[in-house]
């Protein structure tokens, strides 16, 4: 048990282990996964692909089993690209088999760990060339597809992959003049992309807080964002940096954690840094108690 009131996770990509070897990542005294355990943690999420190729899908399974071993559970956060982004679903066969393919992997990842798995996606991406394209009519047409694709998402997932509990993530808003549209990367349109689902929303704060800068987005959403809220990417944004770590003076984050509290979740919270900001601070034992510390005091 953890001493804070929710369901903690810690978040890296599926190949983290060789991220360390290259030196992306710090080394770590013993098996990260028993660590963070000791620690406190109740699972580990990876970034995964579209769950399709043989190798990746070994990888889930082999990753998951070492989770269970040292008694954490799952989470899966698949980044859909190219034909198989929800922007071109309708459109492709591969992102219709996205929908199949990264719910049959967290059914998988559940078998595995013994639990529910979050499986945490983002709306539709897509690039643009400048005065080529009527940017509102694509940002519709977007919006429409990504609606359609978490509606086919969350019906598969009724219907086959019970263990799956798939959310709705705040995506990062562009930089100034970045020739990108992301779908949900305001609070308004993200409940949009969720209004025809049951689905929950995952609140990612530092995605929210460039919103905030970027967009004019209001500073705190409104009571009917938090009632969706499921699932939490918590970072901050220092000097910039996205993917921050969290500290005891990341005051507009403490407050989002007490509001959200206050609301009544009691869903899941996964820390999730960057590679760099993981080695800034100076090792996974290191970063990790000092999260569950700034955690603690923000919530006891």
């Amino acid at each position: 048990m953890n001493d804070v009131p929710f369901s903690l996770g810690f978040k890296l990509s599926l190949g983290w282990r060789e991220q360390q070897m290259r030196g992306q990542l710090p080394p770590a005294k013993g098996e990260v996964y028993d660590l963070l355990r000791r620690r406190g943690f109740d699972y580990f999420e990876f970034g995964v692909g579209a769950c399709k190729e043989q190798d990746e899908v070994l990888l889930i399974r082999r990753e998951a089993a070492a989770c269970a071993e040292c008694g954490l559970g799952v989470a899966l956060h698949p980044y859909l690209e190219g034909p198989e982004n929800p922007a071109v679903f309708g459109e492709t066969a591969e992102s219709a088999g996205a929908v199949e393919s990264v719910l049959a992997a967290a059914s998988t990842a559940g078998s595995i760990s013994g639990g529910p798995v979050a499986l945490v996606l983002h709306p539709a991406e897509w690039a643009y060339e400048p005065d080529t394209e009527d940017l509102a009519a694509a940002r519709r047409r977007l919006l429409t597809r990504s609606q359609d694709f978490f509606v086919a998402l969350a019906e598969c997932a009724v219907a086959l992959h019970p263990q799956a509990q798939p959310v709705v993530e705040h995506q990062v808003p562009p930089t100034p003049g970045e020739r990108v549209l992301r779908i949900g990367d305001t609070y308004a349109e993200l409940l949009e992309v969720a209004a025809g689902t049951d689905l929950g929303i995952c609140w990612d704060t530092g995605h929210y807080l460039l919103s905030v800068e970027r967009h004019g987005q209001a500073e705190r959403p409104p009571v009917e964002f938090l009632r969706r809220v499921e699932g939490v990417h918590l970072h901050d944004v220092v000097a910039g940096r996205d993917h921050s770590l969290i500290s005891l003076q990341s005051d507009r984050l403490r407050d989002y954690v007490q509001t959200l509290l206050g609301s009544g979740f009691r869903g899941n919270v996964t820390l999730e840094y960057s590679g760099e900001a993981i080695r800034s601070g100076g090792s996974f034992e290191r970063v990790i108690a000092e999260s569950v510390e700034v955690l603690k005091a923000w919530t006891s």
